[in-house]
Formats: C-alpha cells, sequence, structure tokens
C-alpha cells in the first residue's frame, strides 16, 4: 500500500508545484505548499515520524529517499533546543498528519552559486517533496526496532553459517570453468563479460539506478579469495549503474533479477584494470564473483 500511496503522492507533488497553491510558513520561517492535508493527529513530541523525500530542482529530482535500503526517520524533540536549526524535513513533519504531502522551498538566492549544492548552481529555489507515511511512539519504535535487530542477528548467522558451503561452490564453479565443462551454459556479453544463472526467478531485471542487496564471494583466477559478503553476515547495498562498484558488477547486475544467483566471470578491464587493487588483487586480475541479489 506504501509504495501505491507514494506512487500517487509524487504524481500530486509535480501536479501541486505547477499550480497556485496556498504558500505558508513553518515555525522556522521555512516556506512550503501542503498539498494534501489529513484530519488526523500531529507528530508528538517524542514520536518518530516515517517520511519519504525527494530533493527537486524544478522537475528535475536529484535524490530521492526512496533509493535507499530503508525508509528515513526523525524523532520529534521532546523539548526545543535554544539556537537548534532544525532541517526543513523536520519542520514540515511537524505541520503534517498521516499521509500528508508537502513541498517546501528554500530560497537559494542569498547563497553564492559556487557554495550551492551540486545541481543547484543556477536554481533559485531548491523544493522537498515531504509525505508523511508512518507515526510510531516511543515504545512502538522499540518494539520495531527490536524486532529488526533479531530479524538482522538471524540473517547474519545465517550468512556466516553459509559461508564454507559458498567457499566450495565457488571453488567447483571456477574449476568447471576452467576446463570448459561450462561453455555451453555461460552467457558472454559484447563487454567480455561472462555469467551463468544458478538459480532463476520471475520478475523484472535490475534497472539501472535501482537498489541492489547482494551477497557475494570474490575469489582470484587461481581461486585465491580476496573478500565475500557472507564473512561479515550482511550484503551490500547500492544504486545500480552509479559507478558504486566495479564494471563488471554494474553490467552483470543488470541481467539478473531480485532473488537470483549467478557468478561472472569479469575481466582486468572491467574489474579494477591495469593497476589492480593492491596487495590483494595483483595488476591485470580477471576476477570471479559469486552473486546473490537478495530480495
Amino acid at each position: 500500500m506504501r509504495s501505491v500511496l507514494l506512487f500517487s503522492i509524487c504524481a500530486l507533488f509535480l501536479l501541486g508545484c505547477n499550480q497556485t497553491s496556498k504558500k505558508k510558513l513553518t515555525a522556522n520561517g521555512y516556506e512550503y505548499m501542503l498539498h494534501t492535508s489529513g484530519k488526523g493527529e500531529k507528530p508528538a513530541p517524542g514520536d518518530y515520524a516515517y517520511f519519504h523525500a525527494q530533493l527537486r530542482n524544478g522537475d528535475t529530482v536529484l535524490y530521492s529517499s526512496r533509493d535507499q535500503p530503508q525508509m528515513p526517520f526523525i524523532q520529534i524533540p521532546l523539548e526545543e533546543v535554544t539556537n537548534r536549526k532544525t532541517s526543513p524535513v523536520e519542520d514540515i513533519l511537524r505541520e503534517m498528519t498521516l499521509g500528508d504531502s508537502a513541498t517546501v522551498l528554500i530560497n537559494l538566492d542569498t547563497i553564492p552559486a559556487e557554495m550551492r549544492p551540486r545541481g543547484f548552481e543556477k536554481a533559485s529555489v531548491m523544493f522537498y517533496d515531504v509525505v508523511l507515511l508512518d507515526i510510531k511512539t516511543q515504545e512502538e519504535y522499540n518494539t520495531e526496532a527490536q524486532r529488526l535487530q533479531e530479524e538482522q542477528m538471524k540473517a547474519m548467522e545465517l550468512a556466516q553459517a553459509r559461508q564454507a558451503e559458498v567457499a566450495t561452490m565457488v571453488g567447483q564453479t571456477l574449476e568447471q570453468f576452467k576446463n570448459g565443462a561450462l561453455k555451453n551454459q555461460l552467457t558472454e556479453s559484447e563487454t567480455g563479460l561472462k555469467y551463468i544463472v544458478h538459480e532463476k526467478k520471475d520478475g523484472p531485471k535490475l534497472q539501472m539506478g535501482d537498489m541492489a542487496n547482494v551477497h557475494y564471494y570474490g575469489v582470484l583466477m587461481d581461486g585465491t579469495m580476496f573478500d565475500n559478503s557472507f564473512e561479515r553476515g550482511q550484503p551490500i547495498s547500492f544504486p545500480l549503474g552509479q559507478g558504486r562498484v566495479i564494471k563488471g558488477w554494474d553490467e552483470g547486475l543488470s541481467y539478473l533479477k531480485r532473488g537470483e544467483k549467478a557468478t561472472f566471470f569479469i575481466p582486468y578491464n572491467l574489474a579494477y584494470g591495469e593497476q589492480g587493487s593492491p596487495p590483494t588483487i595483483p595488476a591485470k586480475s580477471d576476477l570471479v564473483f559469486y552473486v546473490e541479489v537478495v530480495e
């Protein structure tokens, strides 16, 4: 339901900003427009407000919290602190009820162009679109935090317990690759990336910009393990296609769906290049990565 609600709200953001909405001021002087207004209670001091926000320059979205692995939240302070500068998001959330959407307008005219945030060098206004999706009391927050901690601990223990199993499987896959046993099962892209999908799933493939949560086990072509997430017990998260990982990952993961498991055989030019990544990865090293795209 939240994703459907958010999609509708985002459409309202753009519609509302192109119409003449009545502008108001928050308690700390931020100018805002309320697009939808419910009749419920506002977050009380001490409550936790869960929200999604996006940062826009006109109609161009430069940041969206939906690209992050977890929904952001803030706690409404129990007491006001003298001379404490509140953020626009915190300030507007105090004015909203559950399900409300609003846009905060930040005037940039008084800020030199070289000091403005990236993407706003020539802008006169910064737009914060905010939608309030949940409100939790301190007790509800503590209960949820404990549940999440227990789930994370269980997932970490399971991942660590699988490390030896994954290591064996990766060694066997690498041996089959070297002796040509995988020849008819491999897919090779135009860049030279080769991969095999061990476990397939239904659904759409990952798109550039999607948040990817990935467990991985990486080895050199001689089988030496140089890094893996199973040992740490948790996957890594990053937006696909933004250069946060090596090129072979950005490309290879775009061929996969959530829940799928695969092995990438990545040529060095799609990995760490001619220089490698000393001391663990020598120069011109082709790499092997077993990956699991966490659903």
